[in-house]
């Protein structure tokens, strides 16, 4: 079987050898499900549970779309197997094995490894004509991976302060008075919030994914492509910020209730459709810029011309390759799946219900949360209560802590959670401390805000005798732990202080971090450090 485009009439030994092909596809697809299960099941997961991502459904078959809508040059690009690809099929089976060694809950990293796997079955597979003519399609794989949680959460706030900047700059423009204080935009009787929900990415990341799409159909030099989709960015803070600022307007013209309306109107479909409005604007002013005129035959499928290989395609190179690429997903599936060498340690340690004890003289009061809440934080053990110091000053203390992170068993920022309680982050530093036996570390100081009231909210993570302000940080950590120690466990500490109308931040400031000194040294016998005794391994799977 020499050539699989030129049997016009295929004998019965062709028939054999093209059903074979197809079997051996099909326990090829078989092996990859059993292999990547937890990635794609999280994938579902993250495209359910996020609204900015729930356009990831669509993703694999518009990248299906386009594979099949160039079949043609695909088969006629098909050549001499690659061992090259071979190797990259190591490398993704490799990812995976490893991203369950470390136990970790970044599933970025097995998404990863899907993507460069199939880019490697292009090329093992196929051949290197086949591999370049297959790129495009399977580097669309990318806007349907999730991005961890963090990342949301920093993107989410950036783009809170840009829509907030140009939103009070287009209702300036118009002789509104307004004045914007961190992501709250004052109009006198009416103060609009520009929570997280309205920072723009639910509109962001499935337009980038749009932009892609529409750059691939437009019939242009490859910088006018650039341009559009990269001017998705530009065009989604433009439309958000624009949404901001005629529901300011409405609130001043007819008052509060018409923007509560307007606000809603305007948060799903209304401005995805004016995006794209404009990002078809952009489309045809390059057309003009270069004397086409005809938007019609701008966005078509582009023809796509088959690339001759090198050398022909070779069925038996080609089984062989294929066997080998199913016993590696075989293989590292068998290790996900049944695999004893991931098996951690979880640390002795006291229960947090015993640390108010510590703090002689001080009050507390345990709050209580609800079975949904727990359900969502994950906690091993938790302790939420409001303290009151022997000096009369308040504070509020929140622990999360965990005895293996694993497959999104993991923390939630504070910075993605405070917005979802209408309070707003007015000011966020990243202050340096000292510890009671002298070692510097680093923690999240946050002011937020919600109508007028004020608190002082300081939070790290606590892991294995390491404070860390930075998530990305914490996660690399993470990694390295769960490599050499075999322990992922930790916690995520958070303390808040009022502050009084009558009061200073740095009075706040200094009350705090008076109260983080008094509570640092008695945590190491609840959140252990590295060198704490272990009771034992436990298999990550069968302890949740």
């Amino acid at each position: 079987m020499a050539d699989l485009t030129n049997v016009e009439t295929p004998g019965a030994g062709d028939r054999f050898r093209l059903n074979r092909v197809h079997i051996l596809l099909g326990v090829l697809a078989a092996a990859f499900v059993f292999a990547f299960f937890n990635g794609i099941e999280n994938l579902f997961q993250r495209w359910g549970e996020q609204q900015e991502l729930s356009h990831g459904y669509f993703l694999p078959l518009i990248a299906g779309w386009m594979l099949w809508a160039r079949r043609d040059a695909l088969m006629q690009s098909t050549g001499q197997p690659a061992a090259l690809g071979l190797a990259g099929v190591a490398v993704s089976a490799l990812v995976l094995v490893m991203s369950e060694i470390t136990v970790t809950s970044l599933m970025i990293f097995q998404h990863g490894a899907m993507i460069l796997l199939f880019a490697s079955l292009a090329l093992a597979l196929g051949g290197w004509a086949f591999f370049w003519l297959s790129l495009v399609p399977i580097a669309y794989l990318v806007f349907m991976v999730p991005p961890p949680y963090w990342v949301i959460t920093v993107l989410s706030q950036q783009f809170q302060f840009w829509s907030s900047q140009l939103g009070v700059w287009m209702i300036e423009r118009m002789d509104i008075p307004v004045l914007l204080s961190g992501n709250i935009i004052d109009l006198g009787d009416y103060q609009l919030q520009v929570a997280e929900a309205c920072s723009g990415l639910r509109y962001l990341f499935p337009f980038l994914s749009l932009g892609f799409l529409a750059a691939y159909l437009f019939n242009a030099p490859l910088w006018q492509r650039a341009v559009v989709f990269l001017s998705t960015i530009p065009i989604t803070i433009l439309m958000n910020s624009f949404r901001i600022a005629l529901t300011g307007v409405m609130v001043q013209r007819f008052g509060a209730s018409h923007a509560e309306g307007l606000t809603h109107f305007f948060e799903g479909w209304v401005v995805f459709l004016l995006c794209m409005a404009l990002l078809f604007a952009v489309i045809a002013g390059l057309a003009r810029l270069s004397g086409r005129k005809d938007l019609g035959e701008l966005l078509a499928l582009p023809e796509i011309a088959p690339k001759k290989p090198a050398s022909p395609w070779n069925g038996a190179a080609f089984t062989r390759n294929l066997a080998l690429c199913v016993a590696a997903l075989a293989g590292a599936g068998a290790f996900v799946h049944f695999g004893t060498s991931n098996i951690l340690k979880v640390p002795v340690r006291a229960n947090l219900d015993t640390l108010p004890y510590e703090l002689e003289g001080w009050r507390s009061e345990r709050q209580e949360l609800s079975t949904a809440t727990l359900d969502v934080l994950g906690a091993d053990d938790h302790i939420v209560a409001n303290l009151l110091s022997p000096e009369g000053e308040h504070f509020n203390l929140y622990i999360n802590y965990l005895d293996m992170q694993r497959h999104g068993h993991s923390w939630h920022s504070p910075r993605q959670c405070i917005p979802g309680g209408g309070w707003q982050i007015i000011q966020h530093d990243v202050t340096p401390a000292t510890t009671a036996d002298g070692r510097t570390f680093h923690y999240n100081r946050i002011i937020i805000e919600n109508r007028g009231n004020r608190q002082l909210l300081y939070y790290w993570y606590d892991q294995r005798g390491r404070k860390i302000a930075n998530e990305f940080v914490m996660k690399l950590l993470l990694i390295y732990d769960a490599m050499t120690m075999r322990r992922t466990d930790g916690a995520m500490i958070r303390i808040i202080t009022p502050i009084a109308r009558a009061e200073s931040v740095e009075d706040a400031d200094a009350r705090l971090a008076a109260f983080m000194r008094t509570l640092e040294p008695k945590l190491p016998a609840y959140i252990p450090p590295a060198d704490a005794e272990t009771q034992g391994e436990f298999d990550p799977d069968q302890y949740y």
